[in-house]
């Protein structure tokens, strides 16, 4: 009988201490506010992708838009990327993007460079391409069909550099700095060691004036553009970009050349230009091997002419540096200045 009534002053014990316990519970639920019981059901696969908390909507990391995980991989310390834009054709096999790839591992130093590259894709075929080639590639989703080459000054031509543009300014949106290169463009050497520090933007110029200052008579080349993130480059292609409708039939290079002087006051920006010396092209070429940095197939018209005259400079460099630095050709060693677009005739317009 002992046995029995001491289990039994056990067990109501045991269900006294389980009630309180819940009422603790309950109290403080109550107090802190904690979500109530609920009965947890399977969920679908199309919630588990897009799951509502209140007013925010949180989305699977790979359904993100991945550019600014790429631009944070490809980075420099400062938070400067290089990026070139590819479409089909120019990333095809033995086109531009090929050229452009190798200029960086044949040139002087440069082949780091490549760790700090965006290629940007402007449709499918370019960008499975690119990943084929290279660890950053971006696909740009653009509103026109751009797999083909497209005939200068075309409206499908225009657009594609408007929307270019629009792009840079989400780079300079996100933070970082650029250095835009056209994908036609042979790197042989680090440019970045001729951009000034103070300089908000340095781009490239078809023809040299003999001043990096000289906002007036200096013309930029979009295809060579490097451009600092802050309030006020951004405040500038804002800008410029909303400038199109002024010029529908023009691209966004000769719009910036309308418009740069009065810009560059209101927005207080240095604007610099680097000589042809170090990012020369077709159509001014540097005339001094030792420091030429890159050369850009511009003046130059359809990619098959492109890749003609940048072979002819490719094999012209690979000569020059397989030469022994005592020998008497390598200093006097010039590019030959002969093809489709190159000769020696050009000068400034």
């Amino acid at each position: 009988m002992k046995e029995i009534h001491v289990q039994l002053r056990m067990f109501l014990f045991g269900g006294f201490v389980a009630v309180l316990l819940m009422l603790s519970i309950n109290y403080t639920n109550s107090r802190l506010g904690t979500w109530p019981p609920f009965e947890i059901l399977p969920m679908r696969s199309d919630q588990c992708n897009n799951m509502s908390v209140g007013e925010v909507t949180v989305a699977k990391k790979h359904d993100e838009d991945p550019l600014a995980d790429i631009l944070e991989k490809a980075a420099m310390e400062d938070k400067t990327v290089i990026m070139t834009q590819v479409n089909a054709a120019w990333s095809a096999p033995n086109s531009l993007l090929d050229f452009f790839l190798e200029g960086f591992h044949v040139g002087e130093g440069i082949e780091h460079l490549l760790s700090h590259l965006v290629i940007v894709a402007v449709d499918p075929a370019s960008f499975e391409r690119c990943k084929t080639l290279h660890p950053y590639c971006y696909f740009m989703k653009t509103d026109g069909n751009y797999t083909t080459e497209k005939v200068y000054m075309s409206k499908d031509y225009l657009d594609l550099l408007w929307e270019r543009n629009a792009f840079q300014l989400r780079i300079l949106k996100l933070g970082y700095n650029f250095l835009f290169s056209d994908v036609d463009i042979l790197w042989l050497r680090n440019p970045f060691r001729h951009i000034a520090l103070t300089s908000h933007f340095a781009f490239a110029s078809d023809f040299f004036y003999g001043d990096e200052d000289s906002i007036e008579r200096s013309t930029p080349n979009g295809g060579f553009m490097y451009v600092k993130s802050s309030n006020k480059t951004i405040e500038f292609f804002k800008n410029w970009h909303t400038e199109r409708p002024n010029w529908p039939d023009q691209h966004e290079q000769y719009v910036l050349n309308r418009i740069k002087v009065e810009y560059v006051k209101r927005f207080k920006v240095r604007m610099q230009f680097i000589t042809t010396m170090y990012t020369g092209g077709f159509c001014e070429m540097s005339k001094d091997i030792t420091k030429v940095c890159t050369v850009h197939a511009n003046c130059c018209v359809g990619i098959n002419t492109k890749l003609n005259d940048l072979k002819i400079i490719l094999e012209d460099w690979k000569k020059y540096i397989s030469l022994p630095s005592w020998a008497d050709e390598k200093k006097k060693f010039q590019f030959r200045n002969q093809g489709i677009c190159l000769h020696p005739e050009k000068g400034k317009e």
